[in-house]
């Protein structure tokens, strides 16, 4: 394979529109991670590739740091969840290690343009309910309707919330099904298809064995659980690190409970330190992991035995996706999961003891 830089430039692209990250296995848990991990890193070195080989990141959370990203840019990655991006307004298709090649070749990608739905999103969130329990709404109240399409957002929550929350949207809803999702440029009209309004949403959680699967934490309130984990691609940034922070000050983790804490990056770690939150969660009793994905490819570090039952902001919880096929995995916001973790159950907020 000769990617684009190889030869002259074709439609203005060119080796700098190409990024690696070693995130997923990192560092490298088995002596084969290695053997692939040197030979991405002599690929890059070859052509040359921007290679973030040094802990930087997540993916999705490395692109948004370091590239400059525009409404309307197209992006192809090979993973399931680069629609992250979307919360700048670019529209990102995901596709599998195979058929990135071609793209690397040529520059360009062939995609059959799907559908698109406008959902507008209205209201302001109410106490302890986060964007990620928006994206849990969107996924319960339109599952069947966006599948299989590119799901365009507007409406009045997005001129509320930050960009991390956008992204924290973007990032849940391939899970449905979606092709692509992004959020519609300020002031950029649209037909709108359907309407969320958020201002009663309570906190959700979506149960296993299917990110789909979901229900209020009213519903589950009581739920023992033995592992925690927060961070990652979905909720590793300083606003999501801020709100564990907030309700461990002081207070320890349950005896029973293992919580697992992955920053998204190393410049999100970096401010962790900065403003103490570092301190807060070790205090408290929590584990903090290098920048990356975390526990949540079930490559290495934090993995889930048969009987362990965890509530994570990761973004996935079909059977075996952490580890045991046998264990069970909740999918919370950052403030559902650090509450479970004090309290050692998925606790209701006015019956815990934060």
């Amino acid at each position: 394979m000769k990617p684009p830089c190889w030869r002259q430039e074709r439609n203005n692209f060119t080796c700098r529109d190409v990024l690696f990250t070693l995130d997923h296995a990192f560092p490298a848990p088995t002596v084969q991670d290695r053997k692939s991990q040197k030979a991405l890193r002599e690929f890059c070195q070859k052509y040359p590739i921007r290679l973030y080989q040094n802990g930087e990141g997540v993916l999705h959370q490395v692109v948004a740091e370091e590239k400059s990203i525009w409404p309307g840019m197209i992006i192809v990655g090979a993973d399931g969840h680069v629609a992250t991006v979307g919360a700048f307004g670019a529209v990102a298709f995901s596709v599998d290690a195979e058929n990135l090649i071609p793209v690397l070749e040529n520059g360009q990608y062939t995609v059959q343009v799907p559908e698109q739905i406008t959902v507008a999103v209205e209201g302001i969130l109410p106490p302890y309910v986060l964007p990620r329990d928006v994206a849990f709404a969107l996924v319960r109240e339109f599952a069947e309707e966006i599948k299989g399409k590119a799901v365009a957002l507007t409406g009045s929550l997005f001129e509320r919330i930050s960009l991390a929350g956008k992204m924290t949207i973007c990032n849940f809803l391939p899970e449905a099904g979606v092709k692509t999702a992004f959020i519609l440029p300020e002031g950029e009209k649209d037909q709108v298809d359907r309407r969320l309004q958020v201002k009663a949403l309570e906190p959700l959680i979506a149960v296993p064995p299917a990110p789909n699967l979901i229900k209020t934490v009213k519903e589950l309130e009581g739920t023992k659980i033995s592992v925690a984990i927060a961070g990652g691609c979905s909720a590793g940034r300083i606003e999501d690190m801020k709100v564990l922070s907030d309700v461990l000050q002081g207070q320890m983790v349950h005896p029973g409970v293992t919580l697992i804490v992955t920053p998204a990056s190393k410049k999100v770690l970096a401010e962790m330190e900065s403003l103490g939150l570092t301190q807060v969660l070790r205090e408290a009793g929590a584990v903090l992991m290098p920048p990356g994905c975390g526990p949540c490819p079930g490559k290495h570090f934090g993995l889930l035995a048969d009987d362990d039952v965890a509530i994570t902001t990761t973004i996935r919880n079909t059977p075996g996706r952490i580890g045991s096929k046998e264990a069970k995995i909740y999918l919370a916001s950052p403030f559902t999961v650090v509450l479970a973790a004090l309290n050692g159950e998925i606790t209701v907020v006015n019956n815990s003891k934060s």
